[in-house]
């Protein structure tokens, strides 16, 4: 979820808001230096103002204990892409882009154009949606969510500079908070007023979490050795996910963690998951070292919606076993994080909404698809399980997930209390190899399942069709039931072996789109989807088949209750049809009783023809769409290429010569038909190996989309690379065509001067008779000359005269003249014959 931004606020407003109020009465305005920052919105270039920005502030000496540097081209050693161009720092530590010890960062713009957010609301948003403004707005996001991710922080703060104005902005997983811009050039005091308040605060004060504190050198090496040998024990299953050697990008840290009889240590590192925005729930899950139990075990560190309708997940899981509920996890320690507020345990919750909300008035502005929250601070350690996807057996996968489902049951009609998010993730396997359904932190009581919620709640991959359509739709049971079949569909299609390929498109569970929800009556754009899912069931799963019998008679059982109960849903809905109706009711009592599912489930794991260790690594890793892409085109286009060449081979067997079926291709049959005699192609060879003469290689540029390159018929780089490439022995070329004679005029000398005129015409014959008479005394002269050179130029004289006499006899409409070759006589020499110019 993208961060909600609140504002704006008056910036002496927020300091008084956000600064202790004592630490303002001490200021003395006039013990604040004076600061010139004149010069600094006169830069040209963006990287021209920071220097000057931290020789100021840092000149001022009103931060004593901290400096603000540059670290826009800073070489990161931690290899994060993400830099600021400004980070505030603690003064003893390196000039280096190091997001461990920010903290806060300042960006900075050259102009006001940049400003991301407007000065007052508009429209209820202050956001600026033009392309530099939200070019800004984006950095300051992905810089607070890489903050907030790498240190243990209730909240932090961040600056904006756009020319000559600027902005604070004080983040929490609620939103963020904004003030209105001010003019820093003539107005300093408020900047030298935030700076000198800042360095002033204790660090809980400046919204470091007190109940984390760094680990120390031996602490750090316990978690990794510990670590290390639980990976080399859980072999042969895959763990990959846990990564025992140190990571500098997230410092080890001691974790408090609240019990009943007091806190709990716990050591960790880096999280094997981790929250990708600034906002929202924020859940990290960690493999921690419990320091009582001296031992790995699960941690989790997330933020719960503080909601009347709401339940902590401590709470849900003291409800679930007191009313037995099978395959839950075995919680060592639940609870919210509390910290001492003048003598009082005070949960740590976001201040957002707080601000957000003045004198009992609406929120001023908020995303289209969420209400702005408040959110609480919470933990819970658990007894470490292996994640869904490492399962070994695709009996064990099903098996994990028939526990899963007999959890909602009783869940649902005992502790009266719906899971709502059902996914790969929150269903685990146990050392026995049995089912756990974990993370219940979404879940909500039953009795309020006929009062939507304003917002919807679980994994998007996962969600049910009719949630997807309509978020605005109340949650029951048949939801949580039919996301229990997306996952199972999603880990048999990745980790299973079917009779699909590598080009079949598993987007289907990532379908979304923005438009308006027409069932939620307000007119709001909403994400919504479901369309990939529906038709799914209704078209592609019939022509899936894994190669598990059990697995395959489960998912298409199970996936056509799931298809009748979206169609009589559909056919009632828009038709008002009383037996579509009748139908759907059948079928929705069947869900409720969720029996009918889990017969599916036993029947299918009853079966002996389950094989054993048939998981395959991910048959559909993730990709990026354009890798995606890539790969469909490729593979579509070398089956076009195949079976054009198998019409080809055809044809040149049967046909005479004919144009390729592949368009800008020549095709030879003859010249096909005489490569394969020379290699003696095997039929096992295929139709890849045929060939296909090029013209020329503008040819192969054209046709590069449609052939793959990979083929040994293209005169390529990657071609010279394929497998037994001999080279085609071309055919003799034929002779070329005679050119036609025509009548020429042909220049004469003049008697007098010897120029040439080109009035005069000689015929042909007579030019011949004195080219003869030339020719002759010439040859008198270089009889000297090898016996060799006179035999080749009678021959070519000859030849030559050959064909003149043709040409007359052809242009007179005569018989060919009888050659003279032999008798002395020399044709006239090509020069002869050129045209005037």
């Amino acid at each position: 979820m993208i961060g909600l931004f609140v504002g704006p606020m008056p910036p002496r407003g927020f300091l008084e808001a956000f600064m202790r109020l004592k630490i303002l009465r001490k200021l003395n305005p006039e013990d604040l230096p004076e600061v010139d920052f004149s010069e600094i919105p006169l830069k040209k270039l963006e990287v021209e103002m920071y220097q000057p920005l931290c020789d100021a502030i840092n000149d001022s000496g009103v931060c004593s204990g901290f400096k603000l540097i540059d670290v826009s081209s800073s070489v990161d050693g931690n290899g994060i892409p993400l830099r600021p161009d400004l980070a505030f720092v603690p003064t003893d530590a390196e000039d280096l882009m190091d997001y461990t010890v920010m903290e806060f960062f300042v960006e900075a713009k050259v102009h006001d154009l940049a400003d991301p957010f407007h000065g007052n609301t508009l429209n209820n948003t202050i956001e600026k949606m033009v392309g530099e403004s939200a070019e800004t707005r984006g950095q300051t996001i992905s810089y607070a969510a890489a903050l907030l991710s790498r240190q243990h922080r209730t909240f932090a703060f961040s600056i904006v500079v756009c020319g000559k104005y600027a902005r604070f902005l004080r983040w929490d997983r609620a939103g963020c908070i904004v003030s209105d811009r001010f003019d820093y050039v003539e107005e300093p005091d408020i900047l030298l007023e935030f700076f000198w308040c800042y360095a002033r605060l204790t660090r809980e004060e400046r919204g470091f979490d007190p109940t984390v504190v760094p680990a120390s050198a031996a602490e750090a090496k316990l978690l990794s050795d510990t670590l290390s040998r639980y990976i080399k024990e859980s072999q042969p299953r895959n763990v990959s996910y846990l990564q025992p050697k140190p990571d500098s990008t997230y410092p080890f840290s001691k974790m408090l963690v609240p019990t009943p009889n007091g806190t709990r240590e716990l050591i960790v590192g880096k999280p094997f998951w981790d929250a990708d925005s600034p906002c929202g729930r924020a859940t990290r899950a960690y493999a921690a070292y419990d320091m009582v139990e001296k031992k790995i075990v699960f941690a989790k560190d997330s933020w719960r919606d503080k909601d009347e309708d709401s339940l902590s997940e401590a709470v849900i899981y003291d409800t679930l076993q007191k009313s037995n509920v099978p395959f839950l996890p075995e919680v060592i320690a639940a609870g919210d994080v509390y910290v001492k507020i003048k003598k009082r345990k005070m949960s740590q919750r976001t201040l957002t909404r707080k601000w957000a909300v003045r004198s009992g008035k609406a929120v001023l502005w908020r995303l289209p698809c969420a209400e702005m929250r408040t959110l609480v601070h919470c933990r819970v350690v658990q007894q470490l399980a292996y994640p869904l996807t490492s399962a070994r057996s695709s009996k064990e996968a099903a098996q994990a997930i028939r526990d899963a489902i007999e959890a909602i049951k009783v869940a649902y009609h005992d502790g009266k209390i719906f899971h709502r998010d059902i996914s790969t993730g929150n269903i685990m396997i146990s050392q026995s190899g049995r089912g756990i359904l974990n993370d219940w932190d979404h879940g909500l009581r039953v009795i309020l399942r006929n009062t939507p919620k304003a917002y919807r709640t679980g994994t998007w991959q996962f969600i049910s069709i009719l949630l997807l359509q309509n978020p605005k739709k109340g949650h029951d049971v048949h939801d949580d039931l039919e996301s229990s079949f997306w996952v199972l569909l999603y880990v048999s299609l990745h980790y299973f072996p079917h009779n699909l390929g590598p080009t079949f498109n598993v987007r289907f569970f990532d379908e979304c789109s923005e438009e308006q929800d027409i069932n939620a009556g307000d007119g709001q754009t909403r994400e919504l989807g479901g369309a990939g899912k529906t038709s799914f069931l209704s078209h592609k799963l019939k022509v899936v088949e894994w190669r598990c019998v059990p697995l395959n008679s489960l998912i298409h059982s199970f996936g056509e209750l799931l298809t009748d109960y979206q169609y009589y849903y559909e056919k009632m809905d828009r038709n008002n049809n009383k037996d579509a109706e009748a139908q759907f009711k059948a079928i929705q009592e069947q869900l409720e009783k969720v029996d009918t599912v889990l017969g599916l489930f036993d029947t299918a794991l009853a079966s002996d023809e389950w094989p054993e260790d048939d998981a395959v690594p991910d048959q559909f890793p993730l990709k990026t769409k354009k890798q995606e892409d890539r790969m469909i085109h490729g593979l579509k286009s070398r089956a076009i290429a195949t079976a054009a060449l198998e019409r080809q081979a055809a044809a040149s067997r049967t046909a005479p010569p004919t144009r390729s079926a592949i368009p800008g291709i020549r095709s030879s049959a003859r010249l096909v038909q005489q490569r394969n005699e020379q290699q003696d192609l095997a039929p096992e060879a295929g139709p890849s190996r045929l060939p296909i003469p090029m013209s020329s290689r503008s040819t192969v540029k054209r046709t590069l989309d449609e052939v793959p390159v990979e083929l040994p018929v293209f005169r390529s780089k990657r071609a010279k690379t394929a497998p037994e490439r001999r080279p085609l022995k071309r055919a003799p070329k034929p002779p070329p065509p005679e050119r036609p004679v025509v009548e020429h005029r042909y220049p004469t000398r003049s008697k007098s001067n010897g120029s040439r005129r080109g009035n005069s015409l000689k015929k042909p014959q007579e030019e011949d008779v004195e080219m003869q008479d030339v020719r002759r005394r010439n040859a008198s002269r270089s009889r000297t000359k090898s016996k060799s050179k006179d035999t080749r130029r009678v021959q070519a004289t000859a030849s030559e005269k050959s064909t003149v006499e043709k040409q007359q006899a052809r242009r007179k409409g005569k018989q060919s003249v009888k050659s003279t070759a032999g008798n002395g006589s020399r044709s006239p020499p090509k020069s002869s014959t050129r045209r005037r110019k």
